[in-house]
């Protein structure tokens, strides 16, 4: 109920993006285990809200019209209130849904910092970390759904 109660507050600040690429850089390399994108489209925008602002590149593959099969995003929380949110670093994340059609969650990683081998870290399903994750992940989606001309 509390993570409805954040979406809604969300969307009552939300000044979305508009949905065209707006430049924001996201990395060349994707984490191993992530399919080969080449050729699928790219959904992007930026947002701004009361409590957070961020840029998101959300991708569809072509063999699955209605589904963003690879999130990716970026989230600054501008009033973190939790110390789990205030150790946040503000960096790429990506979440992909591994077997679409399959009752499994998200997989999702977080992208380390410049030099840290490997590039990617894998965060686990169930912990406070990837709760948070999913949270956030929902918020943009209410965004970008929220934005003109999406539907």
């Amino acid at each position: 109920m509390r993570g409805w109660l954040v979406v809604g507050l969300l969307l009552l600040g939300c000044v979305p993006a508009s949905p065209q690429d707006v430049g924001v850089t996201f990395a060349a390399v994707l984490p191993e285990g992530v399919t080969d994108v080449n050729g699928w489209e790219i959904v992007s925008g930026e947002f701004e809200t009361a409590t957070a602002r961020g840029a998101y590149r959300f991708l569809v593959n072509p063999l699955r019209q209605a589904l963003y099969q690879v999130m990716r995003y970026r989230v600054e929380l501008l009033a973190p209130s939790t110390s789990l949110q205030r150790s946040r670093r503000l960096s790429e994340r990506l979440a992909f849904v591994h077997r679409p059609g399959t009752a499994e969650p998200l997989r999702c990683w977080a992208r380390e910092p410049t030099g840290t081998v490997p590039p990617w870290r894998e965060l686990d399903a169930g912990t406070d970390e990837y709760q948070l994750e999913m949270a956030l992940l929902m918020q943009v989606l209410a965004v970008h759904r929220a934005a003109p001309g999406i539907r």
